[in-house]
Parts: structure tokens; sequence; C-alpha cells
């Protein structure tokens, strides 16, 4: 009798960890600095640099740096992650700005760059500091 309460309570305590931990996990693994070079019609390739943090009620904040322009810590309003997919909105450049990416097989993040009406892809990687 005290091993089966003690394996009901073990299964329990499993459960309760399967529950919370993709979700953390998730988050987690999107957190850090997503970096990735924009190649835009004129020819011209802006490096981009997406600092996603993740606070301590574990909701995530990103800032965009734009190197290539001088620009560092422009606000974006929204991040979200829902399964393997990060999305990023309300930069605040001109025009609006965000990303939706997917991670892919080798950890980094396959999707799109969105200004202004326009969209072009942009693949990101975690910067070597946050590997």
């Amino acid at each position: 009798m005290a091993i089966r309460r003690t394996t009901v309570a073990a299964l329990a305590a499993l459960a309760c960890v399967a529950a919370f931990t993709p979700a953390q996990a998730q988050e987690t693994t999107m957190a850090g600095d997503w970096v990735g070079t924009l190649s835009v019609p004129n020819g011209m390739e802006i490096e981009l640099v997406f600092k996603v943090v993740a606070g301590e009620d574990g909701a995530l904040s990103t800032t965009l740096d734009v190197p290539t322009q001088g620009a560092a810590g422009i606000a974006c309003t929204e991040t979200s992650v829902e399964g393997d997919t990060l999305h990023i909105s309300g930069c605040e450049i001109p025009g609006g700005g965000g990303y939706d990416g997917t991670l892919d097989e080798a950890g980094g993040l396959t999707g799109e760059f969105n200004q202004a009406g326009q969209v072009l892809p942009l693949d990101l990687s975690l910067a070597a500091d946050d590997e």
C-alpha cells in the first residue's frame, strides 16, 4: 500500500512538472540576442539585433539594435512565443516594424522582417555570447 501511494505521488509530481516545463523551456530558448543581416532591395545589407529578455515574471520584451545605422535600444511593444514561433511587433522604427520567425533544426530562426508594409526574409542566430 505504501509503495502504491509513493508511486501515485511520484506520477502526480511528474505530471505537474510536465505541465509547466514546455512553456518555460520555450521562453528561455527565445531569450537572447538574435542577430541577422537583412538584404534590402537596393542591394544594401543591414545588420539587425533583436535583444529578447525574459522578465522576472517570465514575460518577454524586446529591443532592436541596428548597428549599421548607429541605432540601439529601439523599443518593441510586443513579444510573444507560440510553440516554436517568435513574434515581435511594434518596433519604433519609421513605418513600424517587427519580426516573425520559427526555430529551425540548427537552433536559429527562419522568418520575415516587416517594416512599413514591406516584408523581407530574415534568418537570425543567437549571438556567440548567448549560445
